[in-house]
């Protein structure tokens, strides 16, 4: 059992939303970018190169971009296998990977919020952002992929907001 008080409420995040978005990224950004390449190497039949690449570099970006974002996604796919968050009176609990950590309230050092509100977070999680960093420099994120993900940080911005006394 834990030391953090009465149980209050159980949030599983969705991994396996986050890897069908990790293959929608990878699936859509790797040819969007090889298309950036093919678009340069068309336009440099002359040998020129010159304000015109602008247009095929943002498209090679964007693909590159969105790659990335799928390769991101992959990697917490398979590091974050059985992420719950259990929050408790005084505290939560973590747990990743069969890995739980206790997080009272007091251990808390701060709370960032880095929620976007766009269609693009939306989609990849980003729609709820939380940042916990602890008093030991580890951190802990919520993201959209949490179901309930806006009430869980709802509750922890509450717990740790300066004047309020933890439980």
């Amino acid at each position: 059992m834990t030391g953090l008080g009465a149980y209050v409420e159980r949030f599983e995040t969705n991994n396996r939303r986050r890897a069908g978005r990790a293959v929608a990224a990878l699936a859509v950004g790797t040819p969007v970018a090889a298309v950036g390449v093919a678009l340069v190497v068309l336009a440099d039949q002359g040998g020129t190169l010159g304000p015109a690449m602008m247009f095929p570099g943002m498209i090679i970006g964007a693909g590159l971009g969105l790659a990335l974002l799928g390769v991101t996604l992959a990697g917490q796919t398979i590091t974050r296998r059985g992420e719950t968050f259990t929050l408790y009176e005084a505290g939560f609990v973590h747990t990743k990977a069969k890995t739980s950590t206790e997080v009272p309230w007091t251990a808390i050092e701060t709370v960032v919020d880095h929620t976007k509100q766009n269609v693009l977070a939306k989609a990849f999680g980003g729609d709820v952002g939380c940042l916990v960093r602890l008093t030991g420099g580890r951190k802990v994120v919520v993201n959209g992929f949490t179901d309930g993900a806006d009430l869980l940080t709802l509750r922890i911005f509450e717990a740790t907001a300066p004047g309020t006394s933890p439980s």
